[in-house]
């Protein structure tokens, strides 16, 4: 029996439906839809373990960005409580 077959963007339209879309700025948009997709395959990003949440290294391999495009785009995020930052790490909380 074959697994059922992965959706990308499954999320898109509840995302762009949060009241907290049109307040961020395209980069912040851009991460939040591609984490939420990357949070299927990767519940650590979701419900991380006791020490073991997402660093900002891993968040700019995951999405190809730079740190620097990546700094701005989670400061956005923690504003508008779509991250949280846990430990050393952050944690996806709106999907």
């Amino acid at each position: 029996m074959k697994p059922p077959r992965q959706r990308f963007g499954r999320h898109a339209r509840s995302v762009m439906a949060d009241r907290r879309w049109v307040l961020l700025p395209l980069c912040a948009r851009a991460a939040w839809l591609q984490l939420t997709d990357i949070g299927d395959v990767m519940p650590e990003l979701r419900q991380p373990p006791t020490g073991r949440a997402v660093q900002l290294e891993d968040l700019c391999r995951l999405l190809s960005a730079s740190p620097d495009e990546m700094g701005s785009a989670i400061c956005s995020l923690l504003e508008r409580d779509v991250l949280e930052k846990v430990a050393t790490g952050y944690r996806l909380k709106a999907f």
